[in-house]
């Protein structure tokens, strides 16, 4: 990596001097996740639902990842963004469920921390899912100033419980823990309309300081449940060629669309967007076929969230505002390369001018070259586990990419609309090390809907893309525990919102302490 050969319009050592502020001379950050968006959702895809904001944003002030990779689900992928890890190294291989001690491991950098180090002011909203079962997993110990959000992975859009307990917390100060953070009642409001307020918020009380901002929204829509005001419905009520939770989607996609154009209002209005980068990234493809079924689509891509084909691991990514013509000079709209969720942590780093504390052994690759049009910097990837049959311990995977070939350890790649229980692997295989010894090979050039196997066909292909694979076992560790038993729940805290939730662990496993 480059680290070190930066213009100097990023390097904070040519910057500061002579009373010139970083907020002046770094852009803020807006960093916007769209959870279990379809990678054939966003308007500009010719569906049909109504993402104005956002189609701009990758049309006409933006660029468009169109070879974006992510993992299987939630909590792995948004470790490998704040992390730059694939779940290889931090043992997130799987969704951390409500009661789990599982989380990103505590002597990982994060994105956030990164960025304080170069001055930022940094603040999270929305939904956070890599560890809550004590308080040093949660947003304000990783690196964020403030918080005001979900810790877990999924909730009501209106009351804001799971099971049965509210999981929406206001932490203001870093390092929030007991007596600090307070459960927030916010029954009847809806989640996104909430989420948005709170950043905008953020954006208001960041119009004053000295330092850039870096800003978090971590959105639960598109999840499920299909929840949403029915203002935003009935804008799809003529489509009777849809389903009606298709218009349900459809309406949760438009409200958060809307929400992030307020967002980017709030910005101009407050002097921060002429200034400003944004990043927009689903976490997951559309769960289609398991994994809590909303109404998205992955067309033509084969599978969904869950699984390690491609309409699990591929989806939406852009960024834009008027800092990417700073950052990026060249007026390119499409980013035809590969680009994998890690890769943001060193690419934002290279911008902002600092060395990551565990770059020796990050798995993202700084695209800060590829994208001022000088060529790919990434020839392949790691595109995941994925276990998410609840009860079951099915595991499929692990895929990689490398060029143009996918290669999927095991008989399948998981549900698909062919068969939403295929089989799979009663623990996880590490990479090579196959029970069945079966592998299956795609050419996505010529076959991006993973029809055709073709490790028969080309067999000294398979044999080095197996050679390939092989190298990842290296930083493997096997998942952290799912449930300490010498950490177990206690219950649901009384609170003046409600029963919530609330972090319980005093001691947990060493796992999460320290990568493996």
């Amino acid at each position: 990596m480059r680290w070190f050969a930066y213009n100097c319009f990023f390097v904070l050592a040519c910057l500061l001097p002579g009373g010139v502020s970083a907020k002046d001379a770094l852009p803020n950050i807006i960093m916007i996740v769209l959870d279990d968006l379809g990678s054939h959702d966003l308007g500009l895809h010719g569906t049909g639902i109504r993402t104005p904001i956002i189609d701009r944003l990758a049309n006409e002030q933006g660029m468009y990842l169109e070879d974006y990779y992510v993992l299987p689900y939630c909590s792995p992928t948004r470790a490998a963004l704040l992390s730059g890890m694939y779940p290889l190294r931090t043992g997130v291989h799987r969704i951390i469920e409500a009661r789990s001690t599982e989380g990103l491991p505590l002597d990982v950098e994060t994105l956030p921390q990164m960025l304080k180090r170069a001055r930022y002011k940094t603040r999270a909203v929305g939904k956070w899912h890599i560890g809550m079962s004590r308080w040093e997993q949660t947003p304000t110990f990783r690196g964020f100033d403030s918080f005001f959000g979900m810790y877990m992975g999924g909730q009501d859009y209106f009351t804001h419980e799971n099971q049965g307990g509210v999981d929406l917390h206001r932490d203001p100060t870093p390092n929030c823990g007991e007596g600090c953070s307070s459960v927030v009642d916010e029954s009847g409001n809806y989640s996104t309309h909430v989420f948005t307020r709170e950043a905008i918020d953020v954006v208001r009380n960041h119009a004053d300081e000295k330092d850039p901002l870096f800003l978090y929204l971590a959105y639960q829509a598109v999840h499920c449940p299909n929840e949403v005001p029915s203002e935003y419905t009935t804008q799809y009520q003529n489509r009777t060629d849809w389903t009606d939770r298709r218009k349900n989607y459809a309406g949760m996609l438009t409200a958060a669309d809307e929400g992030i154009g307020n967002l980017i209002q709030a910005l101009k209005e407050n002097d921060l967007w002429e200034n400003t980068l944004i990043i927009v990234t689903t976490d997951n493809g559309g769960p289609t076929t398991v994994g809590c079924v909303q109404g998205s689509s992955n067309y033509p891509k084969r599978g969904g969230k869950c699984s390690v084909w491609e309409g699990g691991t591929t989806g939406d990514g852009l960024l834009a505002g008027p800092a990417l013509k700073k950052l990026v000079p060249k007026d390119y709209s499409r980013f035809r390369h590969l680009f994998h969720v890690v890769d943001w942590f060193p690419t934002l780093a290279e911008w902002v001018g600092v060395l990551p504390l565990n770059h020796t052994i990050m798995d993202g690759i700084s695209q800060v070259d590829a994208l001022q049009g000088n060529g790919p910097k990434r020839t392949g990837l790691f595109g995941g586990y994925c276990q998410c049959r609840p009860h079951d311990p099915v595991w499929f995977g692990p895929a990689i990419r490398h060029l143009n070939w996918k290669l999927i350890q095991g008989e399948s790649g998981g549900a698909d609309a062919e068969n939403k229980l295929p089989p799979g692997f009663q623990t996880i295989q590490r990479p090579g090390q196959n029970a069945t010894s079966k592998y299956l090979l795609f050419d996505l050039s010529k076959d991006p809907s993973e029809t055709t196997d073709l490790s028969k066909e080309h067999p000294e292909v398979l044999k080095g893309m197996i050679a390939k694979l092989k190298l990842y076992n290296k930083s493997f560790v096997y998942p952290q525990i799912n449930d300490d038993s010498e950490c177990p729940f206690p219950g649901l805290v009384n609170t003046t919102a409600g029963p919530a939730w609330l972090p319980w662990c005093k001691d947990v496993q060493e796992s999460i302490y320290a990568l493996q």
